[in-house]
C-alpha cells in the first residue's frame, strides 16, 4: 500500500528537497518538479515530489492519505474453503 504525503519544503539542495510532514522531515527527489523552493507546499509519493500545491490542499492530502494520523487501520481477511480454479 502506498501513501501520499504532503508538507512544506524547508530546504532544497540540488535534485532533492527536505519536506516537513507534520513535524517529521522527509527527503524527496525533485525528478518531476524543478521549480520548488523553501516555503512551497508539495505532495510526495514514494519519496518523489509530484507537484506543488496550496497549503489547504496539502492539509487535505494528509487527512485522506497519510498514515501519520495515529489512527489504526484494520484489515480483515476471510478464508474460502474448497476454492477451485
Amino acid at each position: 500500500m502506498a501513501l501520499m504525503l504532503a508538507g512544506k519544503v524547508v530546504e532544497v539542495s540540488g535534485d532533492r528537497a527536505v519536506v516537513d510532514v507534520e513535524g517529521q522531515l522527509k527527503e524527496a527527489k525533485l525528478d518531476f518538479v524543478r521549480d520548488v523552493k523553501p516555503g512551497d507546499y508539495v505532495t510526495i509519493y514514494y519519496g518523489i515530489v509530484l507537484e506543488k500545491v496550496g497549503e489547504e490542499e496539502a492539509r487535505e492530502t494528509l487527512e485522506h492519505c497519510s498514515y501519520h494520523r495515529g489512527e489504526k487501520v484494520e484489515m480483515a481477511f476471510s478464508l474460502v474453503e474448497n476454492l477451485r480454479f
